[in-house]
């Protein structure tokens, strides 16, 4: 599976809270949860081998969720055939996640 258009937004608790807000109403977002949950991936990452400030640290377990949740549910939904073949750009989590999400960073 090839990754989908970036979501630009800049890595900032604002931007995540954003993220996870278009998550929560998939109706409003400029971005598909597939989006969303690669740019939690890629904002993740660069804090791999560095120490974030405190701010940025209370987020990457929320991050690292979106993004291991939206693997668990494709896994979980999909044949391997399908996982293969299917872009995703249209599947959405339940929006329920993301309002918890949401109520975590609160």
């Amino acid at each position: 599976m090839k990754p989908s258009a970036p979501a630009e937004m800049p890595f900032t608790r604002e931007s995540v809270i954003q993220m996870l807000g278009w998550g929560a109403t998939p109706e409003a977002s400029p971005y598909s949860h597939r989006q969303i949950a690669e740019w939690c991936d890629r904002f993740w990452c660069q804090y791999l081998d560095v120490d974030a400030v405190p701010e940025i640290e209370r987020l990457l377990p929320v991050l690292t969720d979106v993004e291991t949740q939206w693997d668990l549910y494709l896994a979980n939904t999909y044949t391997l055939e399908e996982l293969r073949t299917k872009d995703f750009e249209a599947e959405q989590m339940p929006k329920e996640w993301f309002n918890d999400w949401l109520r975590q960073l609160a």
